[in-house]
Parts: structure tokens; sequence; C-alpha cells
């Protein structure tokens, strides 16, 4: 790029930077998310800082790797195809072989699956070493697997020992707004760590960096977490079609699970095209290169913003008429990128953070929903479960891409929204009760909005 254009480009990102972090420490001392409305025992502080600290340690591990996996395949030569195709194949492992070893959580322990999480992952980024296409396809599938157990084994151990130790259930929406108001922070030195790795030993760097976190925090599980079942008696297969007749007998499991596919399948498709999207807009406007880093804990800034909001509105507003809301709001935050970028290069950078910032927010209050409408025994299974239509959703769009513009692709992402909202107005939370295996398979739950 030219000086100018360079200035330009360094100019905006300084600038929505600096704008976030204010909006940011503004939100964050008003809020204050390390505060629970509920007092709370040295026992559930002492858990609740364990968990946090595994949680932060294992998806700071993840944020490491996400700006850079693409990056890295096309340093390697490879072309969009090719790289979608290897994206398909993390999406399609999480969707086949994540919903079975999810479900081990239930019946095998949950300890054991967050322990093997771990192992997968660590082996997932050392194919990253490698340039060859099977390699890195190997990789892929074991990302792909340890992907569905980060976002479905390591709450479900959580939500479980919160009930088992008879905690007040109140305190439960401050661990997950604490756990994600945290994760935004490490995701933010995940990107600026990343970066400088990228930039001084190669894109295989992050990937390295992110293995000694899994070790750190799959020792940590080891060491301190005792183990939990779902239903320890209960054979695999069995397990599994337990969680479907779930999902099929109980109205709110089952449109909470279709309004989190359609939001995450619009979200991890995001994740593949927010890096090709902003570098066709930068090269419009004679911007070159972007910073993949920075950019990333720009989009951070965002998310902590969403979950320091979501602090400041829960449980003062219904979590029903919250979700909507935030739903709507992402599927703003897509429409410059849906329009072809109409407004601009800056115009799609702040749409891209007003979209992160929807998603800073829907992490805890989805987790506050989970913990409502799934029952205890089978909480891991169906949690997979869910994982399987927003995972069938990307590997449509991906297996596709050639063939689809950049601008189709988010209009696509934006109509996935849009439907989520509407269901999620029929959703009825359940009043939550102490220990939610209380709640009988196969009956509906007892039914009061919150």
């Amino acid at each position: 790029p030219t000086p100018a254009a360079a200035a330009a480009m360094s100019s905006v990102y300084d600038l929505t930077f600096a704008a976030l972090g204010c909006v940011c420490g503004y939100l964050a001392y008003k809020t204050n998310p390390f505060k629970a409305e509920t007092a709370a025992s040295p026992t559930f502080l002492s858990f609740q800082r364990n968990y946090v600290f595994v949680f932060l340690t294992m998806m700071m591990s993840d944020w490491l790797q996400g700006p850079y996996v693409y990056a890295l395949y096309a340093h390697y030569g490879y072309s969009k195809a090719e790289i979608g195709t290897l994206f398909i194949a993390g999406f399609g492992a999480s969707m086949v072989f994540g919903t079975m070893v999810g479900s081990f959580g239930d019946t095998i322990g949950r300890r054991k699956t967050c322990i093997l999480f771990g192992f997968l992952y660590v082996a997932s980024c050392i194919t990253k070493h490698f340039s060859n296409f099977h390699v890195l396809m190997l990789g892929r599938l074991l990302g792909g697997v340890a992907t569905s157990l980060l976002f479905s084994v390591f709450e479900a151990w959580m939500v479980s020992e919160h009930f088992g130790r008879s905690f007040d259930p109140s305190l439960l929406g401050s661990t997950f707004a604490q756990a994600y108001f945290c994760n935004s922070i490490v995701a933010i030195l995940a990107g600026i760590i990343g970066q400088w790795a990228a930039d001084t030993f190669g894109f295989v760097a992050p990937f390295d960096c992110s293995m000694v976190l899994l070790c750190i925090g799959t020792f940590t599980v080891a060491t301190t977490w005792g183990e939990n079942y779902g239903n320890q008696t209960t054979p695999f297969l069995e397990q599994l079609q337990k969680g479907f007749t779930v999902i099929r007998s109980q109205r709110e499991v089952a449109i909470a699970g279709v309004c989190q596919s359609l939001f995450e399948g619009a979200m991890y498709t995001f994740v593949f095209m927010w890096t090709v999207a902003m570098e066709n807009a930068a090269k419009e406007v004679g911007m070159g290169d972007i910073p993949h880093g920075y950019i990333f804990s720009i989009f951070m800034v965002s998310c902590m913003i969403g979950s320091c909001m979501f602090k400041n509105l829960y449980p003062a507003y219904k979590a029903t008429t919250l979700l909507t809301g935030i739903i709507l709001t992402a599927a703003v935050g897509l429409i410059p990128a849906a329009m072809g970028g109409l407004f601009g290069f800056t115009g799609l950078l702040l749409g891209f953070c007003f979209f992160e910032g929807a998603v800073g927010f829907y992490w805890p209050l989805i987790g506050e929903i989970r913990s409502s409408v799934i029952p205890e025994e089978c909480r891991s299974t169906i949690m997979n479960f869910f994982r399987v239509p927003l995972n069938l959703i990307v590997v449509i769009v991906l297996y596709n891409i050639g063939d689809l513009t950049d601008a189709f692709v988010f209009r696509f992402c934006v109509t996935l929204l849009c439907i989520s909202a509407y269901l999620s107005t029929m959703l009825v939370i359940p009043e939550k009760v102490q220990n939610p295996s209380e709640i009988e398979i196969g009956e509906p739950p007892s039914t009061a909005s919150g």
C-alpha cells in the first residue's frame, strides 16, 4: 500500500480499538462482572476460580489458533476451495464423531472426556507443522472432535458440579458472566500474542503457543477436578437414544437447540468468511494486507462489551426477550457484508464489531438457558446433539463456497439469524430448580417464563 493508505489503515484500526476500549472500560466499571448478586461461600468461590481458570486456559488455546488457520493453509499454497475442504473436514468430524465422543461425558465421565479433549487438540496442533494436505486433513478431523468437546463437556461438568455441591442456583449466572467476560480478555491477549508469534516465527507459531496452554489446562483438570456423570450405568447407544428422546419430547429443549444451531451456524460461517471479506475490502481501497491479530483483538473487545451488557441486563429482563433481541442485533451487524461492502471498509469493520458484540452477549445467555432446559443425566449428549445442525449448515456452505459470492454467504447468515430470532419468541424457559436431574425424561418440565 501507499504511505497514505498505510496511515489510513492504521488510523482506522487504532481509532476503532480505542473507542471500543473506552466503551468497554466504562461498562466493566459500571457492571463489575466479578461481583455476584448473591453472597457466595469461600467453597463456591474456590470452585468458581478453578473452573474459570481451566475454561480460560482451554479457550485461549482455541483463540490462539482461530485467526491463523485460514492464513496458514493459504501460506502453504492451498486454494480457497481446498481450504474449504479442510474446514468441511473439521466441521464434519465435529458433527459426526464429536456427537458420539461428547456423549461419553455422560457415561464414562466428564472429567475424563475433558482430558481427552486436551490430547486430541494437542495432536491437532502438531499436524500444523506439516504442509501435506492429508496430514492437515487429519489435524482438522482431530480438531473438529476436540472443538465439539470444548463447547459442551466443560460446561456440562461445571453445571453438574454446581448443583451436585448444592450451590445456590442463582450463582450459576455469575460463573457464566465471569467466564465469558474474562474469555474476551484472554482472547484479546491471544490476538496480541498470536500476532507477535506469527510475525516473529511464522504462521505455525500460534499453534505451538496453543499446545503449551492445552498441556497446562489438561494437567489442572487431571489433578484438581472430581469426576461427575450424567448416567453412568446407561449403555452408550441407549444414552444417545435418551438424548434424542428428550429433544423430541420436550418443546423447550428442541426450540433452544434449533435457536442455538442457527445462530452458531451463522457464527461459524462468519469465522471462515471474515478474513476473506476484510482482505478483499482492504485491497479495494488500497490498504494492502490486514493485521489478523489486531483485528481479532478488536473483535474481542466488542465481545467483552457484549458480556458486560449481559451482566447489566440479565436477569432484569427475561432471557427469551434478550435472546430474540441479541440474535436480531447480530443480523444487523452482518448487513454491510450481506450488501457487498456497500458501506466501505470502515462500515464492514464496524458491522463485524457489532456482530461480535452480539456474540459476547449470546454466550453467557445461552449458557443460562441451557442450564434451565437440559436435564442433567444427558446434558453432554444433548449439547452435542445441538451441534449437529450447526455443523451441517457450515459443511453445506463450505462445500459450495467456490460457487458462492461472499455477499451471498453473508445474506444466508442473516437469513439464519432471522429464523432463529423468530423461533426464540416461542421459547418458554422452565423455572430453575436446585437439581435439573429432577426433571423427568420424556415429560415436559414445569413452565414458568424467565
